[in-house]
């Protein structure tokens, strides 16, 4: 047996191949099995009630406006640092 003497793993040995070297191109499902396959997959999901999508949608509203006020404070807050130091630079 044939010791590896380097130290990179991405080194091949020369007798080492890959087993799917043989195969230049792998064969196709047909469309029939890819449609078929599509299908069981959407059977699978499982879709939230009315409740559920009411209450997520709530969520997103109400932590989108937060957030929309956060940086409207932060902005603010800046923008007038910003022409108060501007301000009495006399940049302004």
């Amino acid at each position: 047996m044939e010791e590896n003497t380097t130290n990179n793993p991405n080194e091949k040995k020369p007798n080492e191949h890959k087993p799917n070297e043989s195969k230049q191109h792998a064969k196709k499902p047909s469309f029939g099995a890819v449609v078929a396959d599509h299908k069981a997959e959407f059977r699978k999901i499982v879709w939230p009630n009315r409740e559920e999508v009411t209450k997520k949608t709530a969520t997103v509203i109400v932590v989108s406006l937060i957030m929309s006020l956060v940086v409207f404070v932060y902005d603010s807050a800046f923008t007038g640092g910003l022409d108060l130091v501007m301000g009495l630079l006399g940049l302004i």
